[in-house]
Order: structure tokens, then C-alpha cells, then sequence
């Protein structure tokens, strides 16, 4: 016997159904109230755009009014003239002063300056005497070229190619800024005790007794510095002066063309008089 499926039977799969169809609809709803928020969020930077847009379009068109009206004014041919000749001069200093110009040179000039600093760094007492380096202007340093790696002067730890690279990296500048016409930085340039790398506590102290190195090859490194900033002075022919302060004496600095000993302040001969300091006291 084929029972029929009752009253309740079908209105519970209705039920069911309805259910489904309303879960579905209102995920729907969800996606769209997310989609219609995302595209409100964008319609306000569009309107910020439009805005800014049209204010510009609406200054060029009163720009474009204006210098029509000059241009139809009794006196408008002078005008236009002026406003053409005003033009060209804004086109020729943006063609000058662009900033891929700017960049340009400054690029240039920073490679000048360490090719000349590479034909200073053999005569010093440097690490990597015949490494290209990098002047890198934005971090006031410069950057040692390897076959497989840079390093950054503040990666290389060593008190030596510090003072090395310093020194020729200044000499280098004090010569590129010579070569340059109407420059107007002045040739001089202080050192103040470079040989306090290698004799840190004293010239005339038996030194820092560092593992395989001698008091004789510290001796000769300090007078390579001497030597180097002798050697620019001179082929400057009297445009560039470097004044020394140190402790070094003659027998390091003494005979190099260019070195000439202005004043030794020692003992009782101090830079600074005893009797200042005794005059300040008693007061």
C-alpha cells in the first residue's frame, strides 16, 4: 500500500527551503553593504581628486583669460612680448636647474673627488690602498668597493684606514673645489694630531706596542700623512694651507717639501702661559 506524504511533511521541507533561500540572501546583503562602504570610501578620494582637479583647470582657465586680455589690450603686443621673454627665461633656469641636472653633476663631481682621493690612499697607511671608494654625501661617509662587497667606513673598525681615508678624501675635495672657477670655499684645511692613531698615548712613549707592527713602520705612517698633505700643498702652488697640531717631531716631518714648522709649544713655552693659569688663580 503507497502511503502519500502528509500536510507536515511538505511544510517542513517549505520551511527548510525558505530558510536557505533567506541565509543565502542575507549573506548577499553582507557582501554588498561591505562592497557599497569600500566604494564610498573611494568615491570620496575621487571627489577630493575631482576637487583638486577642477581648481587647478579653473586657475588655468583664468590664466588663459587673463593673458588673452592682455593680448587684447591697446598695449597688449609690449605685454606679450614681456610675459614671452619672462617665459623663456622661467624655461631656460628650469632646463639649468632641473633636479635630474642637479643630480647629474653632483654625481659626477662625487666620482671626480674619489678618483682623485684613490691617487692620494697608496700613499697612506690604508687597509685597501687600491680599492675604488664611494663619497656618499647623505650619510657624510664613503664606502670602500671590494670585487665581492662595499663597506662602510664605520664597518671597517680600524683607526688606521679611518685616518686614511679621511685625509684623502679632504685633500681630494680641497682639489676638486681649486679646479672649479669663482669657488667659493677657502683652501684651508686643520688636522689635529693624526699620529694619536698610532701613538695614542704619547709621540715619545714607547708607543702602543700593537701585534706585528713596529715603533718604525707607526713612525713611518704618521710621516706618510705629513707627506701626502705636503704633496697637495704643493701642487696647489700656494691656493691650499693645512696646519698640523701634533706631537710629532722633525725626525717624522722633517725635510718634506712643503712642511715648514711654525711654532713649538712645550715646557714653559705652552700654548697656553703658565702664568695665565697662575693670574687665574690669584684672582
Amino acid at each position: 500500500m503507497r502511503t502519500q506524504p502528509n500536510l507536515s511533511d511538505a511544510f517542513d521541507k517549505e520551511r527548510l527551503r525558505i530558510r536557505a533561500d533567506v541565509e543565502d540572501a542575507t549573506k548577499d546583503l553582507a557582501a554588498a553593504r561591505q562592497e557599497i562602504s569600500i566604494l564610498e570610501r573611494r568615491s570620496e578620494e575621487v571627489r577630493e581628486t575631482t576637487y583638486r582637479q577642477d581648481k587647478v583647470e579653473r586657475f588655468l582657465g583664468r590664466l588663459e583669460q587673463a593673458l588673452e586680455t592682455f593680448e587684447r589690450a591697446e598695449d597688449g603686443g609690449a605685454q606679450a612680448e614681456e610675459i614671452g621673454r619672462l617665459q623663456g627665461q622661467i624655461n631656460e633656469q628650469r632646463a639649468l636647474y632641473s633636479e635630474q641636472q642637479v643630480r647629474m653633476r653632483t654625481d659626477n663631481a662625487l666620482r671626480y673627488v674619489a678618483q682623485i682621493a684613490a691617487t692620494i690612499l697608496p700613499k697612506l697607511d690604508g687597509e685597501w690602498p687600491n680599492a675604488p671608494i664611494e663619497v656618499l654625501i647623505d650619510d657624510l661617509t664613503i664606502r670602500v668597493v671590494h670585487t665581492d662587497r662595499k663597506d662602510y667606513l664605520w664597518e671597517i673598525g680600524s683607526g688606521a684606514n679611518w685616518l686614511a681615508y679621511h685625509v684623502a678624501v679632504t685633500l681630494a675635495l680641497q682639489r676638486f673645489f681649486r679646479e672649479l672657477p669663482n669657488h667659493c670655499v677657502p683652501g684651508f684645511l686643520i688636522y689635529d694630531q693624526p699620529s694619536q692613531v698610532y701613538f695614542p698615548t704619547g709621540f715619545d712613549s714607547p708607543g702602543r706596542g700593537a701585534l706585528g707592527r713596529t715603533r718604525d713602520q707607526d713612525i713611518a705612517a704618521v710621516r706618510a700623512v705629513f707627506t701626502a698633505i705636503a704633496d697637495e700643498i704643493v701642487q696647489a702652488q700656494g691656493q691650499l694651507q693645512a696646519i698640523v697640531l701634533d706631537h710629532a717631531g722633525a725626525d717624522v716631518w722633517g725635510e718634506l717639501v712643503g712642511v715648514v714648522p711654525i711654532a713649538e709649544w712645550r715646557g714653559d713655552d705652552a700654548l697656553v702661559p703658565q702664568s695665565w693659569l697662575d693670574s687665574s688663580g690669584a684672582d
